[in-house]
């Protein structure tokens, strides 16, 4: 007759843990570097695993209370005492080990959201900053003690295996009811295999660079390094149609002047995009919702106007995460000023289709002077649009805290868009 199993609900719960731990232990090691997008992302797939093992590992504790387990093993009371006490240490580390972590996000300065593996959100504790430190002090020590807990744990059960002549993992390993050896190296491979894959998963930051073609040096010149945040520059659908906005007071007298003035309507599909420069590596991002109001003729450029609106909480850079952190207090601080407001009535032909536009830029409750370039190529009542611009975050308090400094993230952001346009007929 073969040894008493455990339930197959356990031996799942226990396996999925146990390669979930190896692959945080190794992943953990990586959580170091100067602030990058690659760091972040380590980050993000940390707490993702790190909530996994801590609900797999309640509903294994569940378990244990629900479903009959095998007697205990006979032997001296003294391995039967270390036995159950590695057994309890283990789920104080399955289960400290991810509430620190989820302590530690909770009270970081920066509030970054967590996506579990980037698509179910997870809240924060409504715990105060004095949480943290504690909290950082208890999560690295559960790391230290879940490697050495593992090493015990498998020194028992490999010394009752065969030094006793046990089947004690027959009890555990899946299909092993004979002979366990063959199953022994399988496991042995797996947890191998998942500590190796978190190293691995996100590769040495100077390895990856030097891996990298060189960049010209004056890309670097050109965009200071900055403080930590990831931003694309991409194509985004703005709000067809001029903004209904009323104009201030100060405004009316220009407007009313401008009424002869054909108006111009942009077109679906247009592109109001950015790049910043995080640790030197370009981040793209793009805004999918902005309006415009553009009263514009080559003819007529001293009663030309543009007006261009853009709903900041629209960002997106491509990962949920960090686009949350972007509408955050630290960064476009979209709660209390949702929009970006870019107004210039001084528009200059410089030569051939090129054009300058001289205004102002509101964001996050500054506004300051601001340039934008673009080409302009006209065909009847159509007309094609493309420009850059590049402006400076620190201006505008983009980035407060560990973030205003531009030793991980540039100063210097690159705005980019094109868009087509229309204009009634004449």
């Amino acid at each position: 007759m073969g040894a008493p199993r455990y339930s197959y609900t356990a031996v799942t719960l226990h396996w999925l843990i146990a390669l979930l731990l190896a692959f945080q232990i190794a992943l953990g090691w990586a959580l170091e570097g100067d602030n990058s997008p690659e760091l972040f992302a380590r980050y993000q797939l940390h707490k993702s695993v790190g909530i996994a093992i801590l609900l797999l590992s309640v509903a294994r504790l569940a378990v244990r209370f629900v479903f009959p387990r095998p007697p205990v093993s006979d032997g001296p009371a003294w391995t039967r005492s270390l036995a159950a006490l590695v057994h309890g240490l283990f789920y104080a580390v399955m289960i400290v080990g991810p509430v620190t972590g989820w302590l530690l996000v909770s009270t970081a300065k920066m509030k970054v959201p967590t996506l579990i593996f980037g698509i179910i959100p997870w809240p924060h504790l409504p715990v105060g900053r004095g949480w943290h430190e504690p909290a950082e002090a208890i999560h690295g020590a559960m790391a230290w003690l879940a490697i050495a807990l593992f090493v015990l744990h498998v020194a028992g059960a490999l010394r009752h295996q065969w030094l006793l002549g046990k089947p004690e993992l027959q009890r555990m390993l899946p299909w092993a009811r004979g002979r366990a050896a063959g199953h022994t190296l399988i496991a042995v491979a797996l947890v191998g295999g998942a500590f190796a894959v978190g190293a691995a998963v996100y590769p040495d930051r100077e390895q990856a660079a030097s891996a990298e073609p060189a960049r010209p040096a004056a890309s670097t010149a050109a965009t200071p390094a900055t403080a930590p945040s990831p931003f694309p520059a991409e194509t985004n659908t703005p709000e067809t149609g001029e903004t209904s906005e009323e104009p201030t007071a100060a405004e009316a007298p220009k407007k009313a002047q401008l009424q002869p003035l054909a108006g111009w309507t942009v077109a679906p599909g247009g592109r109001l995009g950015f790049t910043a420069r995080w640790n030197g590596e370009g981040i793209e991002g793009r805004f999918e919702r902005w309006q415009s109001a553009i009263r514009f003729s080559p003819d007529d450029l001293a009663r030309s106007s543009i007006r261009v609106t853009v709903d900041l909480s629209s960002v997106d850079t491509g990962d949920g995460q960090r686009d949350d952190s972007l509408r955050g207090a630290d960064f476009f601080d979209t709660g209390s000023h949702p929009k970006a407001v870019f107004t210039a009535r001084d528009i200059r032909h410089l030569d051939g289709d090129r054009y300058e536009a001289r205004g102002t830029l509101g964001l996050r409750g500054a506004t300051n002077p601001a340039r934008v370039g673009f080409t302009l190529h006209i065909d009847g009542n159509r007309a094609r649009v493309a420009g850059t611009a590049r402006i400076d975050r620190t201006a505008f308090g983009v980035g407060q805290g560990e973030w205003a400094a531009t030793d991980a993230i540039a100063a210097a952001v690159d705005v980019a868009f094109s868009f087509s346009a229309t204009r009634p007929a004449p």
